[in-house]
C-alpha cells in the first residue's frame, strides 16, 4: 500500500465500524470490490475507495455524525455541506487534504475521503438492463445542474471575461438556490423504486450507465472477504456483480490503464484542508 491507500483504509475501517455497530448493510463497490477479490486489498494503482449501501441503510448512516464526535471524520452530503453537489455521500478525514480538480473552486470539506453510494431500485419488472441507462443519465443531468452555483470564482487578469460570465451564472443560480432544488429533484427520482420491491437495482450515481442495473437478488446477502489487514463485506454473488461490470475481471488491464483517476490541486496527509487552503491561498 502507498501512503494514500493506508489513510483510505483507516477511513474505510471507521465506516465499517459504525455500520457494524448499527447493523447497517454495506458492500464494497466497483474497483474496491474488484480489488478485494483479485488482490485481497487495493488494486495497486487505485487512488480511491467505493462502498454502496441499500438506500434505507444509507439514509440512516447520514444521520450518524455523532458517532464521529471528537474525531476528524465528517459525513459529507448535499444536506450536511451546502456547497457539495453530488448525490452520493463521502466520509472525509478533515485532518488531511485532497482538493479534487473538479471541486477546486468549491468551499467544501476537502479532506481525503471514501465514496458512499446509495443502492436504489431501478425497475419494478424485469426489462433489458440497458434501458435503465436513461435513469443514470437523468441523475447526472440533475447533478450538473446542481453544480452551477459553484461556477463562482476569483476574477483573474488572464481569464477575466470568462470568469465574469461564470460568476454571473453562478451568482444567479446561487441566489435562487438552484443547487438544493436540483438535489431534491434528483433524490426523489432516485428513490422512486424501493430496492426490495424491484426486479433490477443498482448504483444510479456511478459511471457504468448501461451496466448499472442488475438483478436485485445480487444485493440481498453478503460475505466477508480479506481486504489488506482486515475483512470487509462484498455481495455474496460478487462474481455475477463483477462480471456484469468488468467482464473477465481477473484479467489485468493494459499497462497504460493501470493508473489512478483522481487529479488534485492540493494534497496533504499531514495537514487539514482548512489550514492547507489558507497557507496556499486557495
Amino acid at each position: 500500500m502507498n501512503d494514500l491507500q493506508k489513510r483510505l483504509l483507516v477511513i474505510l475501517k471507521e465506516f465499517a465500524r459504525v455500520c457494524e455497530k448499527h447493523n447497517l448493510r454495506y458492500f464494497l463497490n466497483g474497483g474496491t470490490c474488484l480489488g478485494a477479490i483479485r488482490h485481497k486489498g487495493f488494486i495497486p494503482w487505485d487512488d480511491d475507495v467505493d462502498v454502496m449501501m441499500p438506500r434505507e441503510d444509507y439514509e440512516k448512516f447520514l444521520t450518524l455524525q455523532y458517532e464521529y464526535e471528537g474525531t476528524p471524520y465528517f459525513i459529507q452530503s448535499w444536506k450536511s455541506d451546502p456547497r457539495y453537489t453530488y448525490g452520493f455521500a463521502k466520509l472525509r478525514d478533515s485532518s488531511t487534504t485532497f482538493i479534487e480538480d473538479f471541486y477546486r473552486n468549491h468551499r467544501i470539506n476537502h479532506g481525503v475521503w471514501i465514496d458512499i453510494f446509495p443502492l436504489d431500485g431501478m425497475a419494478k419488472k424485469p426489462i433489458p438492463r440497458e434501458k435503465c441507462a436513461k435513469r443514470v443519465k437523468f441523475i447526472w443531468f440533475e447533478t450538473y445542474m446542481a453544480y452551477l452555483p459553484n461556477l463562482i470564482r476569483k476574477v483573474r487578469k488572464e481569464t477575466w471575461f470568462k470568469d465574469i460570465c461564470l460568476n454571473i451564472v453562478g451568482g444567479l443560480t446561487y441566489i435562487f438556490d438552484i443547487a438544493h432544488y436540483r438535489s431534491k429533484v434528483r433524490d426523489r427520482y432516485a428513490k422512486k423504486y424501493k430496492m426490495e420491491e424491484s426486479a433490477l437495482s443498482g448504483n444510479l450515481f456511478g459511471w457504468t450507465f448501461k451496466k448499472a442495473a442488475m438483478e436485485t437478488d445480487i444485493f440481498m446477502d453478503f460475505v466477508y472477504v480479506p481486504f489488506e489487514d482486515t475483512e470487509l463485506r462484498v455481495m455474496k454473488r460478487y462474481d455475477d456483480y463483477l462480471r456484469n461490470i468488468f467482464g473477465d475481471y481477473m484479467k489485468y488491464p493494459p499497462l497504460d490503464q493501470q493508473v489512478g483517476h483522481h487529479h488534485n490541486k492540493g494534497f496533504s496527509l499531514t495537514e487539514g484542508y482548512v489550514e492547507y487552503m489558507k497557507k496556499n491561498k486557495i
